[in-house]
């Protein structure tokens, strides 16, 4: 009986030893897993900056404009900014501009050559669009939602639905392949954040509008290999590694003023928020972009700086980007898209 005893005594310290290194091994080898997939991603990340596969990384300026494309052209053409973001048509959005006249916009003073991207909303409708039929203000489609009180003729979509998706990217004559088909560099893919208003009543919805972006982007990679994906907004989906692996880089609005007011300092627990968010992307050796709405030169001149001092590349348009010069005298009372404007339009409480 001494000798059993013994003989137990002598194995459980073993028995410990052999579980304690099991459990050590397997934590170890799920840390090197993990840490793999991690360096994966840094080692892949480094290598295609380096090998110029993120021409997005060389963009030091650009110009965003929308409206008063057509009569513009000519000063667009003019301009030196490293990357152009336009409206894929002219004639207040009605008429696509033609591989001729991107052609031209690609193309600098100096003969060397820039980007030249398309905007394109994936979370509205647009009434002045090539898709939009007249019928749906009485026929309203399943994917279709009311108006935006801050920027008339731009109504919700239910992005999630297929005849939305279609009309997006899937179709045969989808908004993305038109604008792949003109000859664009990349498409500026606004309205993202819209998913926001739907958590309460659709949980997946954050994962729909990864999944959607990710399908958008794979779509126009399969016409054109270099084609490039610009979202705007929307940052906090930047915690998600295959929304970053589907973009290419990110365009954030007002991310220090005018959230609020025009001009006017946002909190800097906001600030602090979106930039960890947009450093994320920054980590992967993406390109982050700002759009800040200053009307006094002075203001720009420091925004810039604090901007290019963290590693983002700003522009200073007007809030309706008509190509107009922002410092220029404006009543931001009535310009569409100043939040004074949208607090007049909208009411209390508006999810827009």
């Amino acid at each position: 009986m001494a000798r059993n005893n013994a003989h137990s005594a002598k194995s459980m310290p073993r028995t410990f030893v052999r579980w304690t290194l099991a459990i050590l091994s397997a934590t170890l080898a799920g840390g090197l897993l993990y840490g793999g997939w991690h360096w994966r991603d840094e080692i892949y990340n480094w290598y295609e900056a380096r090998l110029g596969h993120r021409p997005l990384l060389n963009v030091v300026t650009w110009h965003y404009q929308l409206d008063r494309i057509e009569e513009s052209l000519p000063q667009l053409a003019a301009n030196t900014a490293d990357m152009l973001v336009i409206d894929h048509a002219k004639s207040s959005g009605k008429v696509p501009l033609s591989r001729e006249d991107v052609a031209r916009l690609k193309v600098r003073p100096d003969g060397t050559k820039r980007l030249v991207i398309a905007y394109m909303s994936i979370g509205e409708a647009e009434e002045f669009r090539f898709y939009w039929d007249p019928k749906w203000k009485s026929e309203t489609p399943d994917w279709l939602g009311e108006e935006n009180c801050a920027w008339p003729q731009a109504h919700r979509v239910r992005f999630w639905m297929d005849d939305w998706k279609a009309i997006s990217f899937k179709g045969s004559d989808a908004f993305l392949k038109r604008i792949v088909g003109a000859g664009f560099d990349g498409v500026y893919l606004d309205r993202v954040d819209i998913y926001e208003g739907f958590t309460a009543s659709r949980p997946e919805v954050r994962r729909e509008m990864v999944s959607f972006v990710a399908e958008l982007s794979e779509t126009a990679r399969q016409l054109n290999p270099q084609f490039i994906v610009i979202a705007q907004n929307a940052e906090d989906l930047l915690t998600d590694r295959d929304y970053r692996r589907a973009i290419d880089g990110i365009a954030k609005e007002s991310l220090l003023y005018g959230a609020s007011a025009t001009g006017q300092r946002n909190s800097a627990k906001d600030i602090a928020w979106s930039k960890s968010r947009l450093k994320l992307l920054a980590h992967d050796r993406k390109a982050v972009f700002n759009v800040e709405y200053l009307v006094k030169y002075p203001h720009i001149v420091m925004v810039r700086r604090e901007l290019n001092a963290l590693g983002f590349v700003p522009t200073f348009p007007t809030r309706s980007l008509d190509g107009d010069e922002p410092t220029l005298p404006r009543d931001i009372a009535t310009e569409v898209g100043t939040p004074e404007r949208t607090q007049a339009a909208c009411p209390p409480g508006s999810s827009w």
